[in-house]
């Protein structure tokens, strides 16, 4: 198996981006292409056997060197039968057998995983939680997604829903969720919420370097309130710090539930740095039982935007495995 090659790939509303992965989690060569979701179903999953065929002809690979591949897809998902039920970002999909699809043309075969698990996985084999056995990971996006990893196996849970970390409450009755909940941690602490907080702070009369951009409507990003932040603009840094502190928060609840050994942070929002992770530690420190609290590592992960196709490859290393068929 060590002389094989897994192809895996992240597919994403917008784009496409796949890789070919040798068997330590090394990429030999990475592509991609546009989704043009638009397109359904059909459309798509030809774009998805376009980009495989691509990456494996640019690392100059017969089909016999690739022991298979893997896909990892939004949404909920039948990870075992490989059917995507309906993806919000992927218009006209409804129990589609994208697996079945794929693998029409794969000789090694194919598997098809929920995306954050598989970025989760990516990291975990071949990035930040690499050397641990139990892993969390948490995606700072738009939303706030995640992963579980626990004594080297991935958690999906009994209905392949595990995971939804941005769903932990953190404020009883807070701010309104759009999974029609209340409080809970991605309209405190994504990378929306810390736009939508900076904006309400604006108009309850709150100064800043950016008033006159926020009453002119130009776009505010969670980048932009960051970079505002280190020029010393304070209501930007108090809303950053607050950011971090709701992570704490939110991490700490992970923490009591999972105990990993490692939490990884991933997505968009860790170009914060510091002014994030020393609020976040200082909470976890505040109200974490003592042993978590000194045990646990928290630390950013390292793959960026190739931890998608990365796990992917990687789960179709573990599942396509002759004495581990699935």
């Amino acid at each position: 198996m060590k002389d094989m090659f897994y192809i895996g790939v992240d597919l994403g509303g917008t784009n496409i981006k796949a890789g070919v992965v040798d068997a330590s989690g090394g990429v030999l060569v990475k592509d991609g292409i546009e989704t043009q979701a638009e397109g359904g179903p059909s459309v798509v999953i030809k774009r998805i056997c376009q980009i495989i065929d691509a990456v494996r002809e640019k690392g100059s690979l017969s089909w016999k060197k690739i022991g298979g591949v893997g896909v990892g897809a939004p949404g909920t998902l039948d990870h075992k039968k490989g059917i995507i039920f309906h993806p919000p970002n992927l218009p006209g999909w409804r129990n589609v057998p994208l697996r079945d699809e794929v693998a029409k043309n794969i000789p090694g075969g194919a598997i098809v995983e929920n995306d954050a698990n598989a970025a989760a996985w990516g990291e975990y084999w071949a990035g930040a939680g690499r050397e641990v056995h139990s892993m969390v990971m948490l995606t700072l996006g738009t939303g706030i997604g995640g992963g579980i990893i626990l004594e080297g196996k991935l958690v999906r849970g009994a209905h392949d829903s595990a995971a939804e970390l941005g769903h932990t409450i953190i404020v009883r009755g807070g701010v309104p969720c759009g999974c029609g909940s209340r409080g809970c941690l991605e309209v405190y602490a994504s990378a929306t919420a810390v736009v939508r907080r900076f904006k309400e702070a604006v108009d309850a009369g709150r100064a800043t370097t950016l008033s006159q951009d926020v009453r002119e409507g130009k776009e505010i990003t969670s980048k932009i309130i960051y970079e505002a932040a280190l020029a010393g603009d304070e209501l930007a840094k108090e809303v950053m710090e607050e950011t971090g502190r709701y992570l704490g928060t939110g991490i700490v609840s992970i923490m009591n539930t999972v105990n990993p050994a490692r939490i990884v942070l991933s997505g968009g929002m860790i170009h914060a740095g510091e002014m994030i992770m020393r609020p976040l530690k200082e909470t976890v420190q505040e109200l974490a039982f003592p042993i978590p609290a000194e045990k646990t590592e928290i630390v950013f992960a390292t793959l960026g935007e190739d931890a998608g196709f990365i796990g992917a490859a990687g789960l179709a290393l573990e599942r396509l495995k002759p004495a581990k068929a699935s």
